[in-house]
């Protein structure tokens, strides 16, 4: 793009970019297109999802709680919330301590005390087992969107899933943390809860090409694997997800989105937004796991030194 970089510190992420014209700032990706208010605002859910719920925008029917919670049975009918359930911090946490698939009180005490453990509020919600996409705007436009699939493994029929994960982890596009396209997996609590729920633990040996999902919710802290699809967005999703970047004031950010298919118009189906992301990470959609790679960072460049 012909632009100069003069990098502060490489630790940090801090950098600038300059053309003949201008010198803009950037810590990662955020630079002067966010504005410091909207973003303090973004890094909170319940504050996103009052936001677009006020605009009529759809977002979980949610329940915000804190330690000194009580009578949860209570508090679920009075919102109309019923099992299973997902379990979340109110603060911006890249998926971590978040909980998902809950079916009895027992197993949401635990992912209480777990999300507590990260934020002194949570929400809790109904968990629907829609597609889960994650959409990247530019200037109040879409210019990527991916399906996000839960870290899985296959089965041989000869070896554990413990093995298996370890060998899923030196796939080449797997890396510690953020260093790859993929991060590796861990065998932590929320995993084996997962396979417990499918009557299974690290040692089982299942069947033969049967494919086991480690997760039910695919975050970059989870494993994820990503799926290019912005060629399939509906002209309604896009509109409405244009809106919200909007009523956020965000020129850049992310919206995790769930519905039962992104190429079906919104009337004709069940969705809502998740959460909105200030700070979207590139690289899946520059180095996708399928399909076509997308040059956002150029879209964010173009726009921030225009």
């Amino acid at each position: 793009m012909g632009f100069s970089v003069e990098v502060l510190s490489e630790k940090y992420d801090i950098f600038y970019v300059k053309n003949k014209n201008k010198k803009v700032l950037f810590k990662n990706i955020d630079c002067w297109l966010n504005s410091s208010l909207w973003i303090k605002l973004s890094r909170y859910k319940k504050l996103t999802y009052f936001m677009l719920w006020w605009n009529w925008i759809k977002v979980p029917n949610s329940i915000v709680t804190n330690k000194n919670y009580q009578n949860l049975d209570s508090l679920l009918k009075e919102k109309k919330i019923k099992f299973p359930l997902v379990v979340k911090p109110c603060v911006w946490s890249h998926g971590d301590w978040v909980s998902v698939n809950i079916w009895n009180y027992t197993n949401l005490e635990k992912a209480i005390n777990i999300a507590l453990k990260h934020d002194n509020e949570i929400l809790i919600q109904e968990f629907f087992k829609w597609d889960d996409y994650r959409i990247l705007l530019v200037n109040h436009k879409i210019v990527a969107a991916m399906q996000r699939v839960p870290a899985y493994i296959v089965w041989n029929w000869k070896e554990d899933i413990k093995i298996l994960i370890k060998k899923e982890n030196q796939n080449e596009k797997r890396w510690e943390w953020h260093a790859k396209s993929l991060s590796t997996i861990i065998i932590d609590a929320e995993l084996k809860r997962q396979l417990e729920i499918k009557w299974l633990n690290i040692n089982s040996i299942p069947k033969r090409n049967q494919k086991i999902f480690l997760r039910k919710n695919a975050n970059l802290s989870t494993w994820w694997v990503s799926i290019d699809v912005t060629d399939k967005i509906h002209p309604e999703i896009k509109k409405m997800c244009e809106k919200a970047s909007k009523i956020l004031w965000l020129k850049v950010c992310w919206i995790d989105y769930l519905s039962e298919d992104i190429s079906k118009p919104l009337s004709k189906q069940k969705w809502w937004i998740i959460e909105v992301n200030h700070t979207p990470w590139l690289r899946w959609h520059h180095f996708p796991f399928e399909w076509k790679p997308r040059n956002v960072a150029k879209e964010i460049l173009k726009l921030a030194l225009k």
